[in-house]
């Protein structure tokens, strides 16, 4: 079931709310005008607080040797966190959110994706020790937010959308995207039917050639 995932410190898709947070890589205070809204299924809120401090597990000396020397992690799991930046931990616990919401098992398969990695964020780190971890981020803080963000996610901030509730976020697009930046009213409720997203899939070869020639250039 196609999800998406948003900042609880800014919750416009949950609450039709507003605000500022630091899961760098995910818009906010609108509905951005590629979401498929009426295709998905769940909206999840995930707090930028668990994405800064398990970022800090994930990526930092103290926090990769309590996930080996505790949670039995080997060298390539450990290697495969670098793959994760704010955005793709807060997908990962989206799915954790999700997983547990449908009370799902070990013979169930949940998809999300790694849209960032940590070596963007490296600058975040010491950010976050600092304001969170004066003392020294340590083997006890590590477990502590381990705990806290990973085995204790629940789930909270869980909305599974009926059609009144897809119809309420699509909605909300319009003061964005028709009132503010122009976009035709006809090629806004256009996105409505799910034909309008089955044929962007012509498009995707062309879209990968654009990409070639822009790193080629």
């Amino acid at each position: 079931m196609p999800s998406v995932v948003e900042a609880t410190e800014c919750p416009t898709l949950l609450y039709n709310g507003y605000g500022e947070h630091n899961i760098q890589g995910i818009g906010d205070k609108h509905v951005p005008l590629i979401h498929n809204v009426m295709g998905s299924d769940f909206v999840i809120g995930v707090s930028d607080q668990a994405s800064n401090e398990l970022n800090l597990v994930f990526n930092t000396t103290a926090g990769r040797s309590y996930l080996a020397d505790r949670r039995g992690l080997g060298q390539e799991a450990l290697s495969g966190l670098g793959d994760l930046g704010l955005s793709s931990i807060a997908n990962v616990l989206g799915a954790i959110k999700y997983a547990k919401y449908m009370g799902l098992g070990s013979g169930d398969v949940v998809l999300t994706v790694a849209t960032d990695g940590a070596a963007m964020y490296q600058t975040e780190l010491g950010l976050a020790e600092s304001r969170n971890h004066s003392g020294g981020f340590d083997a006890i803080a590590a477990a502590e937010v381990f705990g806290r963000h990973m085995l204790g996610c629940a789930t909270d901030h869980t909305i599974e959308l009926n059609r009144q509730d897809r119809e309420r976020i699509f909605n909300l697009g319009y003061y964005t995207w028709v009132e503010q930046q122009g976009v035709a009213l006809a090629d806004f409720d256009a996105r409505r039917d799910q034909a309008y997203w089955d044929q962007m899939m012509d498009l995707v070869p062309v879209w990968d050639d654009l990409i070639d020639t822009f790193n080629q250039a």
